[in-house]
This record gives structure tokens, C-alpha cells and sequence, in this order.
């Protein structure tokens, strides 16, 4: 059955933001005298502001609390996040697709208030996307690797797929990746760390492994072919 709808995430896929969010991490854990982790990292990517934030807690044995995790945190990702730039081949595959009118959303473990400002200088592009799914920090719905999340946004298109199968997620983390899978979804795996740190029986799992969307080829997933190829 061929692709009809896209849902991407946001943050190492779209956006150049995890190394803003590990340089803002390491700056709230220096104080500490704690290190932010490639591993602490990994656990923490797809989830809400609130649950990152108990899991670097939790790792990292910091003397702070929920609250205080989230105000010193934003602190730093609203200085920070407004240079956020778009990955390589972004723009390039948003503009095809949606040219041949693929609906496309994003499903983000970001707040709004959050992808507001990381898309700031692309209002542009980012208009292309509805819906636009996003987790505020004390969000009741399960996060990844829950499927939930894409499960809404599916939902939520206009004309919905008639099948989840018919829906393509576009993921750097391995929480996405199970996320998708879960929700009986194809999964285009981008990594945004390095390859090895991944289970590799989630990643094999994972319809194309790509090292940017630059690679990505539409016709593999009855997709419309690049004009420029």
C-alpha cells in the first residue's frame, strides 16, 4: 500500500536543535559538576519537557526539583532557540511534497510555546504543516515510544489515511522510531547521534536508515520522484 500522508518529528530531524538542547543540558548540569550524556540524552529524546526532565534528574542525582528543572532549562532554550536552523535537504523535500499535495503534520515532544521560537525564522516553510502536534510540559497523553502522539496527529489530517500504513514518520530518535512502529506505521530512520549508541533490533526494524534527508528517495514509498533527480 502506497505512502499518503507524512508526519515528522521536529527536533534532529527537521531542525538543528539537539546540539542547542545538549549545549543548554551541559550548562544547567556544569553548576552540578554533573556531564550531560550521550546515554542520558537518548533516554530523554521524544518526551515531554517534564519527563525529560525527571529522567536527567534521575540520572544525574541533581539537588533540584521538577519545577525547578523546567524553569532553569527554558531559561536557556528561550535565549538559544531562535538561531535553530533547518537540516540539510529539508526544505527541498517539504517543498516537493507539498507540491504533489502529500498532507504532512509533525508530531513533537517540543511545547508550542517552544516550536513557536525554534521555527521562528521558517514561518514560511512551517505554515506547509497541519496538523501540528506538540506535548506541553504536564502532558496527560502517553509520550514516545508510545504510539500516541502520531496516532492524533494521523487523525487530525484533513482527509485521514483509511489505514495507518499509509502514513510515513520521519524520526532521529529510537523513542520515535518505536513510537511509529507501534502505530503500525513505515518508519524513515535519520539518526541524529551516532549510530551505534541505537539498539540495533529497533533500528533494523526501521523501513530505510538514511544519514540525512538528503538521501531520502520518495519512489521508494510510491511517492512522487524529485524533479531535480
Amino acid at each position: 500500500m502506497s505512502i499518503t500522508h507524512c508526519i515528522f518529528d521536529l527536533d534532529g530531524l527537521l531542525l538543528d536543535t539537539e546540539s542547542i538542547y545538549t549545549e543548554c543540558l551541559q550548562k544547567l548540569c556544569t553548576p552540578y559538576g554533573k556531564n550531560f550524556t550521550t546515554e542520558t540524552k537518548l533516554k530523554m529524546m521524544g518526551k515531554s519537557s517534564l519527563e525529560a526532565g525527571r529522567i536527567l534528574i534521575r540520572e544525574l542525582d541533581l539537588p533540584m526539583t521538577d519545577e525547578e528543572f523546567l524553569i532553569k532549562s527554558n531559561a536557556f532554550y528561550m535565549e538559544a532557540f531562535p538561531s535553530s536552523e533547518l537540516l540539510p535537504g529539508v526544505q527541498r523535500l517539504i517543498e516537493h511534497l507539498a507540491a504533489h499535495n502529500i498532507p504532512m503534520g509533525i508530531a513533537t515532544g517540543s511545547s508550542y510555546e517552544l516550536y513557536k521560537l525554534k521555527t521562528s525564522n521558517h514561518t514560511e516553510l512551517f505554515k506547509i504543516f497541519d496538523p501540528v502536534i506538540c506535548t506541553e510540559p504536564t502532558e496527560l497523553r502517553l509520550t514516545k515510544p508510545a504510539p500516541d502522539i502520531f496516532l492524533a496527529c494521523a487523525k487530525q489530517f484533513t482527509n485521514p489515511p483509511l489505514s495507518m500504513s499509509q502514513c510515513l514518520v520521519f524520526e532521529d530518535a529510537e523513542n520515535g522510531v518505536r513510537a511509529g512502529l507501534a502505530a503500525e506505521m513505515r518508519v524513515v530512520f535519520v539518526p541524529s547521534l551516532p549510530i551505534n549508541i541505537y539498539d540495533p533490533k529497533i533500528i533494523k526494524q526501521a523501513s530505510v536508515t538514511l544519514d540525512s534527508l538528503l538521501k531520502f528517495d520518495p519512489i521508494m514509498f510510491g511517492l512522487p520522484s524529485f524533479n531535480d533527480v
